[in-house]
């Protein structure tokens, strides 16, 4: 792996230690400890990934549609705000509730702009179609 053998030379340890490193242990948690204090950055809080959801709702989700690249977004931002990024899952998850967010809002918005007349005739509708569902 040549990334691996990179930094093993950068760091002056043998890529072997590679495969030895305990990644599950109390070492790794002062190392990343260590790593962000050098490099100037901090754990992401969960305030701070509220604040991320909060950004992406407003800010991507009505241009961006894609998961993925939304998730790119948040470790983007993350980088930015000199942020370690949460794990994939919680960047997943963080993007999910971005976009639940958004589409509530935007569906509120959306029958906030219309008339009574339209929303009760567009309730008829959907009553319409329960019924029929239903076979009545």
């Amino acid at each position: 792996m040549p990334a691996v053998s990179y930094v093993a030379q950068q760091v002056q340890v043998a890529a072997e230690e590679w495969a030895a490193y305990d990644w599950a242990g109390r070492a790794i948690k002062r190392h990343r400890v260590e790593i962000r204090g050098a490099f100037g950055f901090r754990e992401c809080t969960e305030e701070d990934q509220v604040q991320l959801a909060e950004w992406l709702a407003v800010e991507l989700c009505g241009v961006e549609l894609n998961r993925d690249r939304l998730a790119e977004a948040v470790v983007a931002r993350c980088r930015k705000d000199r942020l370690e990024p949460p794990t994939p899952g919680r960047i997943a998850r963080l993007v999910g509730s971005a976009v639940s967010t958004f589409e509530e809002r935007f569906c509120a918005a959306t029958v906030g702009r219309l008339s009574a007349a339209t929303r009760s005739r567009l309730d008829d509708l959907i009553a319409e179609d329960v019924g029929r569902s239903r076979g009545n």
